[in-house]
């Protein structure tokens, strides 16, 4: 099959893509293990969440793109129904655990910046003791959750055709039923949109009170109390800019998923603008992180200069 300008064009964009993200993402998690193993002085509680974000995107961003990037070349189906959910499953467990990550570093830096006397003060102490526990538990609440949805919708579109309501993919379809994924789709949506009013809350409770904190030292014409919050204002507005990036990309692939699963005869068009849009957020992640991060931009010098 002759290849379209089309199909050139997303093939380079798609390829640059995901070598970026990945590559930023595998130099961002080297980083902060690094720091956290042999920098001590540089170690923070909530890069252990840092590195669990950035390695879940870039494995995201892995099995998400390589059926595209394998069929972009022209490479005819081959994959069998076990490829399918195997490649899927971990596709859909590793972006609910962004999600979750997202999520959760908001909560963290909400926690952070809150005033002694705030209503949440009784758990700044315990925030940071619980999150390998809050990591561990988001793996299982993933892995549980997408296995008996995969298992039960998804199989190899090789030897059939996308017909009706169902969502499609180079190799593989997911076919959305009544008798096989009605059950576990309510769940999932609703998980995930909890998460995501969760995190706009954390947000809106973090710009609340970096508003408070600028506006107090305006009043009092304190530059001690204006940097007095320095780093955590450069840690928060990078969290905010992540949440930020994330519910755009999030509601706008939605918003075209949606529309290509109830129109399929336009489905290989937006299949492009689809792949494009999800995996916009673990590519742009480690670039957001690497700009606004000082330990990161000292440890990108360092390794320069080598």
């Amino acid at each position: 099959m002759t290849a379209t300008p089309g199909d050139s064009v997303f093939r380079f964009f798609l390829v640059s893509k995901v070598c970026l993200g990945v590559l930023g993402n595998s130099v961002l998690f080297l980083l902060y293990t690094y720091s956290s193993l042999c920098r001590p002085q540089l170690r923070k509680p909530i890069h252990i969440v840092f590195m669990h974000l950035t390695l879940v995107n870039a494995l995201t961003l892995m099995f998400q793109s390589m059926p595209y990037m394998i069929s972009s070349y022209g490479v005819p189906c081959f994959w069998d129904d076990t490829t399918c959910k195997a490649v899927l499953y971990l596709f859909r467990v590793t972006r609910g655990l962004s999600i979750c990550t997202t999520t959760f570093l908001s909560a963290f830096q909400a926690l952070t910046i809150s005033p002694a006397h705030s209503r949440w003060a009784w758990l700044q102490s315990r925030s940071t003791a619980c999150i390998l526990l809050s990591l561990l538990c988001f793996w299982t609440l993933n892995s549980i959750m997408y296995f008996f949805f995969i298992i039960n919708t998804v199989e190899s579109n090789c030897n059939s055709t996308v017909t009706g309501l169902e969502f499609s993919h180079p190799y593989c379809q997911a076919k959305i039923g009544i008798d096989k994924s009605m059950s576990f789709v309510p769940s999932i949506v609703t998980g995930d949109d909890l998460f995501l009013v969760l995190m706009h809350s954390t947000s809106l409770y973090m710009v609340t009170l970096l508003y408070c904190h600028c506006r107090r030292a305006r009043h009092l014409h304190s530059p001690s109390l204006a940097s007095q919050l320095a780093p955590e204002s450069r840690a928060t507005h990078t969290i905010l800019l992540l949440v930020s990036c994330f519910v755009f990309f999030y509601c706008t692939n939605n918003i075209v998923t949606v529309y290509s699963l109830y129109t399929p005869e336009k489905l290989s068009k937006s299949k492009a603008v689809t792949v494009m849009l999800s995996s916009g957020y673990p590519t742009l992640c480690p670039l957001l992180l690497i700009k606004n991060n000082r330990m990161v931009a000292r440890g990108t010098t360092f390794l320069s200069l080598r």
